[in-house]
């Protein structure tokens, strides 16, 4: 591979394919841009309004802001396999669940990466139809269509551009949102309330309607899972994990905790229901323009880490291509999707919470996922990874049992512990009283019975490789 295989402003040469280590370079704390600039976000200030929505109040929606978010962690040890194996995260995944055996959970990462590529298209189109409104132009069809390629250009352009790029251009926006949005906050802090009247409770009690917002943060740093390799396997092999989980988290809990407050306190005296018109009345009028910039760039910024997971996710289901190419094919798919939200008929909502139920297979995947790590002391094989038949992750007909069977039985945990708009499981609503514990449960089913039954199996499962180096 030239030297040019990850340089920025050109296109990225290099797929799933391992990272040489003459190519490695950076430091830990590069991550904190990527993190960072890809979650100011308005997504935040939504759920920090949800959870008033739902009854809590200033110290309970703070106190489940805090614990869900945690599980950026998570995040951060995802993470710590890229320079130890040099691919992508679901690539890594081969080696938990074999190379066949993978291909079920890569192919659901994969819709649901497309998917949020459509919703947050969606969203920063929308926003960019009221920039240019405040701005005295007449969004008539024509405009909403110049309007949309240029968002999907500026989208798709940067992930056809690879890794390099996507770091460079997430510090940029780092600080050109992250100075937008604390205007935002002052603005908001300064009318919200802390004491505020709740409204009724979502859930029979007080615990747990606190679980069911939990849960809603969580699913956020949960949704992140299967990403964080694809931005750390560049990082040299040598790297400290404990410094790739560190600024990892740190990256994220910064605009997640932040974010989410502010959200919180604007539905303290806002009706949030339309989060990017609700909040226009806390803000200064010439303000409301700035702030619309943060809604479009967020979005943006956030599909930067969607397109590129996901060219990336389609490699990794056996697709043929150059890794540029399946970005193409992500902006094809996600941008017909937009297309039709847009034009014809705005099925945003429901398609959202639609993609939420897709943690129903995450929580008990990234649980899996990352015991394996740990199980290995994050040591893999690259070569075997790769290999399409054989090698040490092949285990019986390219699919690992335990895995597969964990994975298999934290879904149904998950499923049936789960109280979200598009199923409310009768043990959640009937037996525990409206409370979701749909991820601790399936993460805890999942990780516990794939460590009892892998502890088992033979060597391959736990000894050392020497391709590897432990966090």
């Amino acid at each position: 591979m030239s030297e040019t295989a990850n340089e920025l402003w050109r296109i990225e040469q290099h797929g799933i394919d391992a990272i040489p280590d003459d190519e490695r370079s950076g430091k830990a704390r590069d991550l904190f841009w990527v993190w960072l600039g890809g979650n100011i976000s308005l997504t935040y200030l939504i759920i920090g309004g949800a959870l008033v929505g739902l009854g809590l109040g200033f110290w309970a929606a703070v106190g489940a802001i805090v614990l869900g978010n945690l599980l950026y962690v998570l995040v951060g040890l995802g993470g710590v396999t890229g320079p130890r194996a040099g691919t992508a995260t679901m690539v890594v995944s081969r080696a938990a669940f074999g190379q066949r055996g993978n291909l079920v959970p890569t192919a659901l990462a994969w819709l649901s990466a497309v998917g949020w590529q459509a919703v947050f298209l969606v969203l920063s189109a929308f926003a960019a139809f009221s920039l240019a409104g405040e701005a005295g132009i007449t969004v008539s069809t024509g405009v909403k269509v110049v309007l949309l390629a240029v968002l999907v250009v500026l989208t798709y352009g940067a992930a056809v551009l690879g890794h390099a790029t996507i770091l460079f251009l997430q510090k940029v926006f780092t600080f050109l949102l992250g100075a937008i949005m604390i205007g935002v906050a002052i603005q908001v802090i300064a009318k919200g309330h802390v004491h505020y009247a709740p409204k009724p409770l979502a859930a029979s009690t007080k615990l747990a309607t606190f679980c069911l917002g939990t849960i809603i943060i969580a699913a956020l740093p949960l949704s992140f899972a299967n990403y964080p390799a694809d931005y750390s396997r560049y990082l040299p092999r040598a790297t400290p994990g404990r410094a790739i989980v560190g600024w990892t988290v740190l990256g994220n809990l910064i605009p997640a905790l932040v974010i989410s407050i502010v959200g919180v306190l604007a539905a303290s005296v806002a009706d949030l229901a339309d989060p990017v018109g609700g909040l226009k009345p806390l803000l200064a009028s010439w303000y409301f323009a700035p702030f619309l910039v943060v809604v479009i760039g967020g979005s943006v910024t956030n599909n930067f880490l969607n397109t590129y997971t996901s060219g990336l996710t389609l490699l990794a289901l056996g697709v043929r291509l150059p890794r540029w190419k399946t970005i193409i094919i992500d902006c094809v798919i996600a941008t017909a999707l937009s297309v039709y939200a847009i034009f014809f008929y705005d099925f945003t909502t429901a398609f959202t919470e639609f993609l939420s139920l897709m943690i129903i297979w995450l929580a008990p995947w990234c649980a899996v996922f990352l015991v394996d790590a740990v199980l290995r002391r994050f040591q893999y094989s690259t070569s075997d990874l790769l290999t399409a038949r054989g090698g040490r992750y092949w285990f019986t007909g390219g699919v690992n049992r335990a895995a597969f069977a964990s994975f298999l039985l934290g879904a149904v945990a998950t499923f049936f512990t789960t109280n979200a708009v598009k199923w409310q499981s009768p043990l959640s609503t009937h037996v525990l009283g409206g409370a979701d514990l749909s991820i601790p449960v399936g993460m805890l089913v999942a990780g516990g019975a794939y460590y009892a039954l892998a502890r088992r199996q033979s060597a391959p499962q736990t000894a050392p490789v020497a391709e590897g180096a432990g966090v």
